[in-house]
């Protein structure tokens, strides 16, 4: 087990993805759309006109739109990766990041709640082309969690353990996401995440 305990950091929660992402296009549009009436409701005609363009411009790039969906799951998750690692490149104690990972992820998805249930619905289904997406993704941050904890100590644990770690902060984010959690509820959240970190992670002095 780890000798070192790691510390809570305040951080501003950050703004949503579809404010940061330039420009009316086909992605812009789907964002709006998705997260307001949800993928079954949504239509390929509904992004279209959300979009204001053309049904043989949308088919250059996109087959239907689910693909749309998978672009912007990327795209989210691809973010969230970036804003997680670029904790970690400010230098400090390796676990310090682990934590500020946990908190990264549950400040994204509340910062993106309404996409990100809808994303989070389809990418759990083992039919939805999100899935294998979803599947990476889970596997990126559980080698952020590994090497920042073998940057640490050098301990190597078994994948598992990060692996259920991920899990546990999935199933608090869904929970959060479910109850439209308010700034108390993603506080007490956090709080719960880094007790378990400590517990699975982090030895007591």
């Amino acid at each position: 087990m780890i000798n070192k305990r790691s510390k809570p950091s305040l951080r501003k929660a950050p703004s949503s993805l579809l404010a940061r992402l330039a420009g009316s296009g086909i992605l812009h549009a789907a964002i709006e759309v998705f997260s307001r009436q949800g993928f079954a409701a949504t239509s390929v005609e509904d992004i279209l006109k959300a979009a204001g363009v053309a049904r043989r411009t949308f088919y250059k790039h996109f087959g239907n739109k689910e693909e749309v969906l998978a672009a912007i799951y990327e795209l989210a998750t691809g973010e969230l990766l970036g804003a997680i690692r670029g904790d970690g490149a400010t230098g400090g104690d390796p676990l310090d990041t682990v934590a500020r990972a946990l908190d990264t992820y549950l400040d994204y998805h509340i910062a993106n709640a309404r996409l990100v249930r809808v994303l989070v619905q389809q990418a759990i289904r083992s039919d939805s082309a999100l899935h294998a997406l979803r599947q990476r993704f889970r596997q990126n941050l559980i080698e952020l969690l590994d090497a920042a904890v073998r940057t640490s100590t050098g301990e190597q644990n078994d994948p598992m353990l990060y692996a259920a770690l991920v899990s546990a902060l999935e199933g608090i984010s869904l929970d959060l996401l479910s109850s439209e959690a308010g700034p108390s509820e993603v506080a007490r959240a956090k709080k719960v995440m880094h007790l378990l970190l400590e517990r699975t992670l982090i030895a007591d002095a």
